[in-house]
């Protein structure tokens, strides 16, 4: 049945058409020679896996083979065979990508056909071309103290580990590093089974030509295929979670860590093998493996200190009574009266689950020699809790959920050419092309992102719904006079605005707990008069909220009870790849070339559900605020005499150019009448708050109503403003111009496009003793969307070419002004003079003298180009351009220099460059809206960032089981985004990214691996580095840019500058059989107890020093935001302490037989137990992640005892409340890392 819907799948993946392109595969490489050490020619030489044939291929004149594009794996056996000679094979051959191993053989003359010499493959402790890149196998992997790639990737040297993830690589920025899972570049969830992981391949240095758009490093992990024999295994793993007393102990751990796992593999299809003349074998053409995971987890992220909550029974009085009225009619917040010990300590957070699925599942035909086909692919489905450390001690209950699902698929194609023996009469002729193959790939990824309220989802109005408003008004009149036109002037009284009396209020169930604080303002307010006779009375500052109001914080350090996840949103993301890659041979050279392409496809769109009940109620009835006083309504006795009351109607008017509407009235008034049955041309009041808010619905608002002059309560692109995913692509213009049958601007966006192409060729050989690999890659990267003609314009310009006279009168330009630069003058309507020219972003007064200051240039109404059209005032088409593909040529030269048999120099210089990764998405709406924007704005025209690398190595064996390697490097960033201010743009200065950040990295790294002598096993990696430059990431200059410092740049150690990094990852293992050397016992009886046998100890020792911050000299409320902070000392001229780890695996293995075998017969069936215990940071080291700039302290920022703070502190609601809860607030759990954290394993493969 299993593999029937195998098939099945296989049938529905390959229907799809899919074939992908191979990054990350190795290579075998070596020669065949005789016990006298001369070479063999035209020997076979015989890839096999599981007793299959893969491919193969022939020695040449010099007895050498080569063989390409093979999967990476630990479980290849390479078989050498030639007449006259005892064959020979290597068991056991690591492949490993991106690297081709070298196995020898020396072959013995021989006449016996069917002797075959077995000899086991040893992995060599230095390879020969060199490179800083380090290989992990799955095996390993499984014995580590901690599951998945990340764990391995920082025992490597040169990254960074970031308490568990993966940190920097060798003082790279954050995302500089891609990884890659076969060979597909990955966006969204990274995670893989354990158990389908075959290898971890990290490349720091000396990056093939294969590999582009990075500036760090390369992470390829490699699964596993199928099998040609059927095998599996279940695993099941927990670390308790559940506390068992008052004290918060909590069974192994607090982390609650719970996962199941399972993975089988074996043949799908197969058929009848013809070589076997009984017809009972059977020979597969086609396997299938399969692995999946689920896991829960209660605590992903504890702190090893712990986290504070108000006791429960307290915080349920607080939910049901938030609020304190005075006399006055002032309220106090119940909670601002808590203190140290109404809470209570607890070492597993709250409400902040996580659970999840990930699976890998690959499809291999075996296809003839030479021909491979691969399907497969994986998915990482997880759901989280959004954790608030502002609303963990009072409003935990209402942590968001963030939904990820990422799935990716790809297939590849591989043909191999295998030269062939020649026929005897031309055994002497060289061929003079060998060992060639061909590649294509295809793969598609797509990650799926969506936060939301758990309850409310996509019912935005239920967000902040506190409950059922109902107004109730009267009509107002005053004594004056009205122009009857059959009367004339009459006086009496005169109808004015209408005034609300009393507002009613129903509480719901929807939000409980927000509707208790309205609810008890109303029951402690039993009079209307003064506290709800309109809406405005009901306010925050009194202690009632509305629709759509948060409660008040906790004196401004934490969220309320009942305050509501605000955020709605959707991100649907799409990666399209195609690439194709070949190598072949021409002598010594080994001439590799390929192609890629790719196509992603972005799109997204988030609400702020709480803004849009205030939205609503300003536009509602917004249009009737005047009243028909053309038309007044006298009042008339039974004679038809006037009285004395003169009343009107709310005045509408129709739109001339949209007569469905009225002048001024919004979209979401219209919408609304028209659903509650009236007429959308009536006069009638429309109550918002009276309705239940699944009345509501996002498609009722229009997109400029929803864009609120720039103060937007949506963002998006890819779908329109009501969430509905855009099934064609608009043009540009469609934004500025494009309108509905109402009227409206449809404002549509699309999805954002980028279009990254790189091609390479690379040629590796060797000169004498020397190995060269010399290659060149060219990326081009187009951003695919408009930019900005003059980023200091946003309407166009003239230029100095263009204006040749100003209101009649000739100007003559200054001769060193070009005729492209902008022209300013002194007044942009009526303009007289000119005041001065720009070109590019060098300013000239009038007189064409460059000025450092453009605000010289100024007028009474502020900077003045001038313009082509004065009289425009919204942003057009015009003012933008195609983005200009942005073409990088990247060569890498390395090249290996063996000074012996067991010593190895290298060096090699890369050329990286990596698109921008942020905030290069155009985003109209901001330029639509820039007048009114105050935070920083994207730039479409950012241009890739650079790093150059050199470096230099040496590699030595030391005995016959160990080797150290040093590498010493040096690396150049240059172009790193940074935020910047445009200074006088036009219509206002604004705040964006641009190409002005670099850097350099100083380094070296030593790294030490033992082979297993004896028991013992065992790597060392250390990193020394100097890390500078003038930004560790987007953020480091806003604050110089905010204090007026407009782009300037100083050198300073970057924040990830960490000197100093140690990983020790040692295995002391005992064997079995006549490999165990442990402890034993005998019996009376004669047995002999091996009682270590299959028990091993696998330890990661890490030592870290501190990583670098800014001191400051002032004390300020940092919880609060108060204050300015002054700098002390130099930029990041102080470090954290130094952080130590031990993490531990402790295991064994049984061996379970379920059948005893018969000799002759089937053999014995059996499987393997594996049983561990896990235990990371297993001394509890409390390593501290960050500190106070003030008091280079992780708990306290010296603010409570500041003498200058005693003012504030005392003026708060309760003194003594108010410093509890302050403490608390800044002893923040994530200064601290991680706990001790257990788990208990069980691991039956079968």
């Amino acid at each position: 049945m299993i593999k029937r819907l195998l098939l099945l799948s296989i049938i529905i993946v390959s229907a799809a058409g899919i074939s992908r392109a191979q990054i990350g595969t190795g290579g075998v490489y070596g020669t065949i020679v005789d016990d006298k050490g001369e070479p063999i020619p035209f020997a076979n030489v015989a890839i096999l896996q599981s007793g299959q044939l893969v491919t193969g291929s022939t020695t040449d004149f010099d007895g050498q083979y080569k063989i390409k594009s093979l999967k990476p794996g630990g479980d290849y056996t390479i078989k050498a065979s030639v007449v006259g000679f005892t064959a020979q094979e290597r068991t056991g051959v690591v492949i490993k990508a991106g690297q081709n191993s070298e196995v020898k053989f020396e072959m013995s003359a021989g006449v016996k056909l069917d002797e075959v010499q077995v000899v086991a493959y040893v992995v060599p402790l230095i390879e020969k071309d060199g490179g800083s890149n380090t290989t992990i196998t799955g095996a390993d992997i499984e014995k580590m103290p901690s599951r998945g790639a990340a764990a391995a990737v920082t025992t490597v040297a040169g990254v960074q580990d970031n308490d568990g993830a993966i940190g920097s690589v060798k003082g790279t920025r954050s995302g500089s590093t891609d990884t890659y899972i076969d060979g597909v570049k990955v966006r969204g969830g990274s995670s893989l089974p354990q158990a389908a992981i075959a290898q971890v391949t990290v490349q720091t240095g000396g990056i093939p030509a294969q590999f582009g758009d990075i500036t760090g490093g390369v992470i390829s992990i490699t699964t596993k295929g199928a099998s040609r024999k059927t095998y599996g295994g279940i695993e099941l793993v927990s670390s308790g979670g559940i506390k068992y007393n008052d004290n918060n102990d909590y069974l192994f751990d607090p982390q609650g860590y719970h996962l199941l796992a399972g993975n089988v593999s074996g043949p799908l299809l197969s058929i009848k093998d013809k070589s076997d003349p009984t017809g009972k074998t059977k020979k597969p053409i086609l396997g299938y493996f399969l692995a999946g995971e689920v896991n829960y987890v209660q605590d992903p992220r504890p702190s090893a200190i712990g986290a504070y909550y108000v006791k429960q029974d307290v915080l349920d009085d607080l939910r049901q009574n938030p609020i304190i009225q005075a006399s006055d009619g002032s309220s106090v917040l119940r909670s601002e009266l808590i203190r140290q010990n109404d809470l209570e300590w607890t070492a597993q957070r709250k409400n902040v689950r996580r659970r999840g699925v990930v699976a890998s599942g690959n499809l291999d035909f075996y296809l003839p020699a030479d021909v491979t086909l691969k399907i497969g692919g994986n998915i990482d489905f997880n759901d989280n809790r959004a954790y608030s450390y502002a609303g963990s001690l009072f409003n935990f209950d209402n942590n968001g959920e963030v939904i990820n699902k990422t799935w990716r698929v790809y297939g590849r194609f591989t043909q191999r050419f295998t030269p062939k023996a020649p026929e005897d009469g031309e055994r002497r002729k060289k061929s003079g092309i060998g060992s060639a193959y061909y590649s294509i790939q295809a793969d598609y990824s797509s990650f799926q992102q969506q936060t939301r309220d758990d309850e409310h989802r996509d019912e935005l109005f239920r967000y902040g719904y506190v409950g059922k408003f109902t107004t109730y008004k009267e009509k107002t009149y005053a004594f004056g006079t009205y122009e009857d036109e059959n009367l004339g002037t009459i006086a009496g009284l005169i109808q004015g605005p209408d005034r609300d009396t009393l507002i009613t209020f129903e509480g719901s169930d929807i939000n409980p707990y927000l509707s208790a604080y309205t609810q008890q303002f109303y029951d402690l307010n039993p009079d209307a008069q003064g506290n709800y006779e309109n809406l405005s009375q009901i306010e925050q500052d009194r202690g009632a909220i509305r629709n759509g109001d948060s409660p008040r914080s906790v004196y401004g350090l934490w969220s309320n009870t009942g305050t509501q996840y605000n955020s709605y949103s959707k991100l649907d993301n799409t990666q399209f790849r195609v690439m194709a890659t070949g190598s072949f041979d021409i002598g010594k050279h080994s001439i590799s070339l390929g192609f890629e392409y790719e196509q992603r496809k972005d799109a997204f769109v988030g609400y702020s559900p709480y803004a849009l009940w205030e939205l609503t109620r300003q536009y509602a009835n917004s249009h009737l605020a005047q009243q028909d006083t053309e038309n007044g309504m006298l009042s008339f006795d039974s004679n038809g005499v006037y009285t004395d009351t003169v009343s009107f109607n709310p005045l509408y008017t129709a739109d001339n150019d949209y007569p469905n509407r009225g002048e001024g009235q919004f979209y979401i008034d219209y919408n609304i009448r028209e659903a509650l049955g009236l007429d959308p041309a009536g006069t009638d009041w429309i109550d918002i708050d009276s309705y239940d808010p699944d009345f509501y619905d996002i498609g009722m608002f229009s997109a400029d109503e929803l864009l609120n002059n720039g103060n937007n309560l949506v963002s998006y692109y890819g779908f329109d403003h009501t969430g509905k995913k855009l099934t064609s692509k608009p043009t540009f213009d469609d934004f500025f111009t494009e309108r509905d049958e109402f009227g409206n601007f449809t404002r549509k966006i699309g999805a954002f496009e980028p279009i990254y192409i790189a091609g390479y060729i690379q040629d590796e050989f060797t000169f004498k003793d020397l190995i060269f690999r010399i290659g060149v890659r060219v990326d081009r990267f187009d951003a695919n969307q408009k930019v900005l003609k003059d980023p200091y314009l946003l309407y166009e310009a003239y230029t100095a070419g263009e204006i040749t006279t100003i209101n009649g009168d000739p100007v003559n330009h200054p001769s060193n002004i070009g005729s492209s630069a902008v022209v300013y003058v002194n007044d942009v309507q009526n303009p007289s003079a000119i005041v001065g020219y720009r070109e590019g972003s060098v300013w000239f007064d009038g007189q064409g003298t460059e000025i450092s200051d453009p605000s010289i240039l100024r007028t009474g109404t502020g900077i003045a180009p001038y313009l082509i059209d004065p009289d425009q005032e919204v942003i057009s088409s015009g003012a933008f351009k195609d983005y200009v593909p942005q073409v990088n040529v990247m060569p890498r030269i390395s090249f290996s220099f063996p000074i012996s048999d067991n010593a190895l120099f290298y060096a090699n210089y890369d050329v990286l460059t990596q698109r921008p990764s942020t905030g290069n998405r155009l985003d109209l709406i901001d330029y639509l809206y820039l007048e009114n924007q105050t935070s920083r704005i994207n730039n479409p025209d950012l241009k890739p960032e650079t790093t150059i690398e050199y470096a230099i190595g040496f590699k030595q064996t030391i005995g016959k089981r160990s080797a150290i390697e040093l590498n010493g490097f040096y690396r150049e960033m240059r172009n790193q985004i940074a935020t910047v201010r445009v200074t006088e743009a036009f219509p206002r200065t604004y705040t964006t990214l641009g190409n002005l950040d670099f850097g350099t990295v100083k380094g070296l790294t030593v790294s030490y691996d033992l082979r297993r002598t004896k028991n013992l096993s065992m790597r060392l990696a250390y990193t020394l580095q100097f890390a500078d430059g003038t930004g560790s990431s987007i953020e480091t200059g806003v604050n110089l840019v905010n204090a007026g410092f407009d782009n300037l740049r100083v050198i300073q150690p970057l924040d990830f500058d960490q000197r100093h990094n140690i990983v020790v990852s040692a295995d002391y293992r005992f064997g079995s059989g006549k490999n165990y050397n442990g402890p034993k016992t005998v019996t009376k009886g004669g047995k002999t107890i091996n009682w270590l046998q299959n028990f091993g100890v696998n330890a990661i020792i890490r030592a870290g020093s501190g990583n670098p911050y800014t001191r400051q000299s002032n004390t300020t409320g940092t919880a609060l935001g108060i204050g300015t902070p002054f700098t002390e000392g130099s930029i990041n001229g102080s470090s954290r302490p130094w952080q130590f780890r031990v993490d531990m695996r402790v295991d064994k293995d049984i061996t379970i037989k379920w059948t005893k075998g018969k000799e002759g017969g089937k053999p014995a069936k059996s499987s393997n137990l594996n049983i561990y215990v896990d235990i990371q940071n297993l001394l509890n080291t409390q390593n501290i992640l960050g500190v106070y700039r003030k008091t280079g302290n992780p708990a306290d920022d010296g603010f409570l005892n500041a003498a200058e703070h005693q003012p504030t502190i005392q003026s708060q609601t309760d003194e003594q409340s108010f410093r509890d809860l302050y403490a608390v607030a800044v002893n923040n759990p994530f200064n601290f890392s991680l706990p001790r954290r257990i788990r208990l394993g069980l691991l039956l493969n079968f």
